[in-house]
Formats: structure tokens, C-alpha cells, sequence
């Protein structure tokens, strides 16, 4: 058996297009895999910096820190943004409040009269609608009519 399976290697060798191996978008992903762990305990350790002076890249990998970023911002345009947001929080607590009252102050008794109703809305559409099929069928038939006494001559004998 030792010997068939070294025959059937060396025949899958000789045959480069059925071998099995890494195509080039699995190896361009494993290297930017690779080039993203850095060295040393950041490229093994769960939760290290996804780029250390990665060249590769283009950049230096050190990012700049969210209080930097906040400090650069003019007290102004602070105060404004803050105000916004305070306004956005409040008219969507708003909404919610509407919809919860709603919610809320529908009993039992209430809910099944408005169901009853919208299922009586439903049914009088319904019947609105065959009612105009059924007038439209009627249309056509008379018009189907019409248009084959105008077809048919007079026949006179």
C-alpha cells in the first residue's frame, strides 16, 4: 500500500494543475495578516496595536488619542455640538413618551374595539372593489356584445 500512495504522489506531482495549494487572494491575506500582528508580544497577544510602524501600510500606526482630538475642537463649536445632541436625546425621549402614553392608556376593551373597527374598514374595501370588478365585467361583456352585432352583417335571405 506503501507503494501505491507513493506512486499516486509522484503521479499527482507530475501534474502541477490539479495539486492542492493556496490561491493568491488566501496568500495576499494571510501576509496582510501577518504584517498586522507587528513583532514581539503586540503580534500574539490578544488585544495588541492591529499596526505597528507598519511601512507596508504607509503609516506610522500610532493613532491619535480621542482627548487630542476632542482639545483641538473650539469651545464654541463644543457647546454647539453638545447642544444638539442634548436636543436629539430630548425629542426622541419625547416620542417615546407619546408612544408609550398611547400604549399605555389602551385597555383591553379599547384595543378589541379598534381592532373591530379596522377589520370593518377592511371588509367594506374589499367589498368596494369586487363590487367594482364586478361592474367592470359586466362593461366588458355588454361591450363584447356590441362589437360582435356590429361584426356580424345583416343576412338577409
Amino acid at each position: 500500500s506503501r507503494v501505491a500512495f507513493a506512486a499516486a504522489a509522484a503521479a499527482f506531482a507530475a501534474m502541477p494543475e490539479i495539486q492542492p495549494g493556496v490561491s493568491r487572494s488566501e496568500v495576499r491575506r494571510l501576509k496582510e495578516l501577518e504584517m498586522a500582528k507587528g513583532g514581539g508580544a503586540a503580534g500574539w497577544r490578544a488585544g495588541g496595536s492591529y499596526l505597528l510602524n507598519n511601512s507596508a501600510t504607509g503609516g506610522t500606526g500610532v493613532e491619535e488619542p480621542e482627548a487630542e482630538r476632542e482639545s483641538s475642537r473650539s469651545p464654541r463649536r463644543r457647546s454647539q455640538e453638545a447642544s444638539q445632541l442634548a436636543e436629539r436625546l430630548a425629542k426622541k425621549a419625547k416620542e417615546e413618551a407619546e408612544n408609550a402614553a398611547t400604549i399605555a392608556s389602551a385597555t383591553p376593551i379599547q384595543k378589541a374595539k379598534e381592532m373591530k373597527e379596522r377589520e370593518r374598514e377592511k371588509a367594506r374595501l374589499k367589498k368596494e372593489a369586487q363590487e367594482r370588478e364586478r361592474i367592470q365585467r359586466e362593461e366588458e361583456k355588454a361591450r363584447q356584445k356590441a362589437a360582435k352585432v356590429k361584426a356580424e352583417p345583416i343576412k338577409r335571405y
